[in-house]
Formats: structure tokens, sequence, C-alpha cells
């Protein structure tokens, strides 16, 4: 919930999401179980001589882009930039809001022991 920008990027470019595979994709899965839960579509920027940017408005139509061949980091860098959107505020409240940032810390330093 915490992560920077670049660690939640660096974690989406790590995910697994092979080409053309729509059933069993990590990434595939965010788009359809939280990104349209919280936006009506999703823009997909990629450079001209890969067609363009694209604009897919449901999670049929993404899942069909994808295999078709929409390249998997085009994808992750959507789905980067769209996690991030949600998780700044949630990541700003924690270091402008004392009591949460206390809170937090309190929970960070929690060990599970067994």
């Amino acid at each position: 919930m915490l992560d920077s920008t670049e660690e939640i990027q660096r974690k989406i470019n790590n995910s697994y999401c092979p080409p053309k595979q729509v059933h069993d994709n990590p990434v595939l899965e965010y788009c359809k179980y939280i990104l349209f839960e919280r936006f009506s579509s999703l823009r997909i920027e990629r450079p001209e001589k890969f067609g363009g940017s694209v604009e897919v408005e449901s999670y049929a139509a993404l899942s069909q882009l994808y295999e078709e061949g929409l390249h998997p980091m085009d994808l992750k860098k959507a789905v980067g930039a769209y996690l991030d959107s949600l998780l700044t505020p949630v990541r700003n409240h924690f270091q402008k809001n004392a009591k949460a940032k206390k809170l937090y810390s309190q929970v960070h330093a929690l060990q599970v022991t067994r």
C-alpha cells in the first residue's frame, strides 16, 4: 500500500504476464478485479509504430486485444500507472497524518512468530 511509484512499476514489470495468455495471468487479473472496478476505461500508451495508444472500455475488450498480441510491457506500464494513481492518496494519508504514520510504524514493527 505504501510502495513508491518506482516500486510499484518495478513489481508490475517483474510480474508473470505471458504473451497472448489471458487465463492465469496476474496482470490481467489486476485489470479485471481492481482497475475495471474503479475506471470505466483504460488507456494503454504505446508507440505509433506498434499501433499507437488504445483506449479499452471493458475487460472483455482488453482480454481480446491481449490475445491478439498486445505486448505485455505495454500492458504492464499501463497497469502500473493506474495502480499508482489508486495508491497515491493512501501514501499521502500515511505521510501527512501523524496518527496514521504512527500506526503504520507500530504494525510494520510487529513480527510474526510460529
